[in-house]
């Protein structure tokens, strides 16, 4: 017989301090991942909070370096402790957290001392006279700065940075997770610690544990973690209103030998419900399948590479593609064209469910993932879409070629960014 797959293996647990837990708990894994999700408004104040994220992580007041660190995450079995500032549509993500071995392989309670430590993390940092050290926040300070800067060494990303800043002008939807050079650089340490403070004492919190834990020892951690109240989590993200514009294209320049075309369209918001954004995408460029892949790479020979994907939270379906310069117009005019023939004609019942199984198999794949788990849930949530991968498979099952002809029809152009190449 086949293993019913419960609707929702997680349990959601409500605490005093306003913490949201989802806890699903599993013998399936011998670890147990804990992540615990500060929400914050995408604003000025990222790059100190990004900054945060390795800042915490390097010491605390009882273990002040990070070889002292290192060496307690060793006794605690390897204990690997985690940070990652991300931005999620006008919100700010900073996920501390940790895995380690569960405790019924250690034979010890492993799960409350990394809890222990990462409060510590969190709550506990070395300070010298209630101020963050210098040497420590100056690292900080140009290790972020180094990884913004950095941005700009993928072309790819920067092409879809670059298109993304300038579709989202003026909201924080264009901005990054990390802030920009000029907020890094000018970080000072009573900016970073009023983040701090505010950070690890009020923002709304979320946490998620995969693992060999029961909802009391949940439930107990989101307290030591939280050490007090919070604000409640915000509503789910929505997308930008659609700007009142014509197209925007936009070019630069630089020493590359090979041109980075990206290419973005605004999905109206009330179509965004359901599965027919990311099976569209799908379908005109997500795997070799894919129309643009067919049309654009294989049959014209226009592209080193092309791909769709869509962000549904900010209602933005982009394209991109590494090209000749030359190449740039002719792309334009067929990722035009099949996105008009997909509106005029529809999808054919065989690209809808070569679509759907991939879809699906991504789905699936997220159950042998802690990790993957957790982030499609915390992903979900903001969104206010399902949750539950059981709603979200079923979702896409439902799904009908009407629905992505309708989105396709729906979708307007609204910038096109070439990052040209230039010997």
């Amino acid at each position: 017989m086949p293993i019913a797959v419960p609707a929702d293996p997680f349990a959601e647990i409500a605490t005093p301090e306003g913490v949201q837990v989802h806890l699903h708990r599993t013998t399936a894994f011998k670890t147990v991942l804990l992540q615990w999700a500060f929400e914050a408004p995408l604003d000025e104040g990222a790059a100190a909070r990004a900054l945060l994220s390795d800042l915490l992580t390097r010491a605390t007041r009882r273990l002040p370096s990070l070889t002292a660190l290192a060496a307690r995450c060793e006794e605690l079995y390897a204990t690997e402790l985690t940070s990652h500032a991300s931005a999620w549509g006008d919100r700010h993500v900073l996920r501390f957290g940790f895995e380690t071995v569960a405790d019924g392989w250690a034979g010890r309670p492993l799960f409350r001392e990394a809890v222990e430590l990462l409060t510590d993390v969190l709550h506990d940092p070395p300070l010298e006279c209630g101020r963050f050290r210098t040497d420590h926040l100056e690292q900080e300070r140009t290790n972020l700065v180094h990884s913004i800067q950095g941005l700009q060494d993928d072309k790819q990303l920067h092409a879809f940075r670059r298109l993304i800043e300038a579709m989202h002008a003026g909201t924080p939807f264009a901005r990054h997770g990390w802030g920009t050079l000029e907020e890094a650089r000018g970080l000072g340490e009573p900016v970073v610690r009023a983040a701090w403070s505010a950070l690890v004492q009020r923002a709304p919190a979320r946490l998620f544990v995969v693992g060999d834990v029961d909802e009391d020892s949940a439930a107990w951690a989101a307290g030591r973690l939280a050490a007090g109240p919070h604000a409640a989590p915000g509503p789910p993200v929505r997308p930008p209103p659609l700007p009142a514009r014509a197209p925007q294209e936009l070019v630069e320049t630089q020493k590359l030998a090979q041109s980075k075309l990206a290419i973005g369209y605004r999905l109206p918001a009330q179509l965004l419900p359901g599965s027919a954004a990311p099976l569209l995408a799908l379908v005109l460029g997500g795997d070799t399948f894919s129309r643009l892949f067919k049309r654009v790479r294989e049959a014209e020979g226009l592209a080193y590479g092309c791909s769709a994907s869509v962000a549904v939270e900010s209602g933005t379906l982009v394209f991109q593609a590494g090209i000749d310069a030359d190449k740039a117009p002719r792309v334009r005019e067929l990722v035009a064209a099949e996105l008009l023939a997909i509106a005029r004609d529809g999808v054919k019942d065989e690209e809808l469910a070569l679509a759907r199984r991939a879809l699906l198999r991504r789905l699936s794949d997220l159950r042998d993932s802690p990790r993957g788990l957790c982030g499609f849930r915390h992903a979900a949530l903001l969104a206010g879409r399902p949750h539950e991968l059981v709603e979200a498979e079923a979702s896409v099952r439902r799904a009908a070629a009407a629905d992505l002809q309708a989105l396709a029809a729906a979708a307007r152009l609204d910038t096109t960014f070439l990052l040209e190449g230039k010997a």
